[in-house]
């Protein structure tokens, strides 16, 4: 079978195009993150914009109406809860190096402590021994607080690795301005952004085309206020239980576990260590009854929470969210992590409209229309 030289440049000249594509995302990859992230908060926005615009307010003032109240309100909480979070932070910062020390005395005397020590030579002959008990001595008390040196510089390293894009103060706060700021123009506009990606569209595809963007954009902002909720009821029953409990820094544990819920599987986990230690320091029964908790808790997030927000609208296997969140966090740090399921969300509904149904034939429900 004969290739046509036409049919093989155009290949080529489509590969080599993807290929600068795949590169420029690649560079521009901060830009690409923020962005995402400013659209996913805009559509989250733009449903509370459709209310007031009702009343017969203009978008154009009740878009940043609704960010700076949302803001307000963020920080009017934090003025309330800074007191308390003050204290128990301060709590958790006291008792948290003790948990290190006695993890430390442990390993200490166990054969787990060359993990936190530096090998050392073993002498050959007895006079070699008594010779090399002064040095020994001193390697031992350069060596005290190993497992606390030993994460402090592997803290230092995981800081270096999972900040790659925001990584001073001036970036995070730049990106978050930026965020803030397309968030407000997609939610003042959206008709605009929508028509001018339908325009890209051929007339004969362009229904589909409608129909995919608008299930596109109702799964997103969907997915993100039901994160959101669930992040407020988390935070909420993990500090009351925590609490009851009688765990100290049960509020900023209860905050703790809040935020990490928008990182799916990886978050709660780490939320969870600190808690189990600083329960572990009372007794061994309260570490029992806070993972206990925990473990509740995310059975009552996993079975019960979401899938009553999001009314079962995008089912995510598990292991694909995993997988996901594992690989950008790798790949661009923190913030890969928190974009790794909503972007896996387009990755699904892309593919069962544009390919499963579309090209394949069968038929697969992504979900209904708002």
């Amino acid at each position: 079978m004969e290739i046509r030289s036409a049919t093989a440049f155009r290949v080529a000249a489509i590969i080599f195009g993807l290929l600068i594509a795949l590169r420029f995302l690649w560079i521009a990859h901060a830009i690409f993150i923020v962005t995402f992230l400013g659209v996913l908060l805009g559509l989250a926005v733009s449903r509370a914009v459709d209310f007031l615009e009702k009343i017969h307010l203009k978008r154009g003032i009740a878009a940043p109406l609704v960010i700076v109240v949302g803001l307000g309100v963020l920080v009017g909480i934090g003025a309330l809860m800074a007191p308390s979070l003050r204290n128990q932070t301060q709590q958790l910062s006291t008792e948290l190096p003790k948990l290190v020390d006695q993890a430390d005395r442990w390993l200490q005397q166990t054969p787990a402590r060359s993990l936190v020590q530096q090998p050392q030579q073993q002498p050959q002959q007895q006079s070699q021994q008594q010779s090399q008990q002064p040095q020994q001595q001193q390697q031992q008390k350069q060596q005290q607080g190993g497992l606390k040196a030993q994460l402090g510089k592997e803290l230092r390293g995981s800081l270096q690795f999972l900040f790659p894009i925001v990584s001073s103060v001036f970036g995070a706060v730049g990106g978050f301005v930026l965020v803030i700021f397309i968030a407000m123009y997609v939610a003042a506009q959206p008709g605009v952004y929508r028509e001018g990606i339908l325009h890209l569209i051929p007339h004969s595809k362009r229904d589909r085309a409608e129909e995919y963007v608008d299930t596109l954009a109702t799964t997103l902002r969907q997915w993100l206020v039901a994160r959101l909720i669930a992040m407020v009821l988390i935070g909420l029953i993990t500090g009351g239980g925590l609490a009851l409990l009688g765990v100290k820094g049960a509020a900023a544990l209860g905050l703790i576990a809040g935020l990490m819920e928008f990182v799916p599987f990886f978050g709660p986990i780490v939320s969870a260590i600190p808690a189990l230690g600083i329960a572990l320091l009372d007794s061994p029964q309260k570490a029992l009854y806070v993972l206990i908790l925990y473990l509740i808790v995310q059975q009552l997030e996993g079975n019960v929470i979401t899938p009553l927000l999001l009314e079962k609208r995008l089912d995510i296997p598990p292991i694909l969210t995993v997988v996901a969140v594992a690989a950008l966090g790798v790949v661009f740090g923190v913030v890969g992590m928190l974009i790794a399921e909503p972007l896996l969300a387009v990755v699904l509904v892309t593919t069962k409209m544009l390919y499963v149904n579309d090209v394949v034939g069968d038929e697969v429900k992504v979900g209904k229309q708002e």
